[in-house]
C-alpha cells in the first residue's frame, strides 16, 4: 500500500545571502584579512566560502565570542596550494564574530561568502 507525503507547506524557505566578495585584495602574513569581522545574519547559519591564494599557507578563522577569540585551521592545518580554489563550511551562532587569516603574505585572489541559514 503506497503512503501519501505531504511536505508542509510551513517549513521556513532557506535563501543563501552573499556576504563577501573580495577579489586581488593584498594580505599581510597573520593578520586580520576583514577590516570588519563577520557576524551572521541568522541566529545559527553555515558560512560556505571559497578561497584562492597566490602563495602557499594555512587558511584560518578566528572567532570571538564575549571577548574570547579561538583561532581553527582550515585543510587540517596543511598549507593551501597557490593559484588553487578550497571551499570550506563554519559552523556561526549569534554572537559569533569570524574574521580570517594567511599565514603567508600575498594577494587574495577570490575571497567569497555566502551565508545559508539553519532551518528551525
Amino acid at each position: 500500500m503506497a503512503k501519501t507525503i505531504r511536505i508542509s507547506d510551513d517549513i521556513p524557505e532557506v535563501i543563501p545571502k552573499q556576504r563577501l566578495s573580495l577579489h586581488n585584495l593584498a594580505i599581510a602574513s597573520a593578520s586580520d584579512i576583514l577590516e570588519t569581522a563577520l557576524s551572521p545574519l541568522n541566529p545559527t547559519a553555515i558560512l560556505r566560502f571559497m578561497v584562492s591564494v597566490d602563495t602557499a599557507g594555512v587558511f584560518s578563522a578566528r572567532i570571538i565570542r564575549s571577548g574570547n577569540t579561538q583561532s581553527v585551521d582550515f585543510n587540517s592545518g596543511a598549507n593551501l596550494v597557490a593559484n588553487s580554489a578550497y571551499m570550506f563550511d563554519l559552523l556561526v551562532h549569534n554572537g559569533d564574530k569570524v574574521n580570517f587569516r594567511h599565514s603567508a603574505a600575498g594577494t587574495l585572489l577570490v575571497f567569497r561568502a555566502t551565508e545559508v541559514p539553519s532551518v528551525e
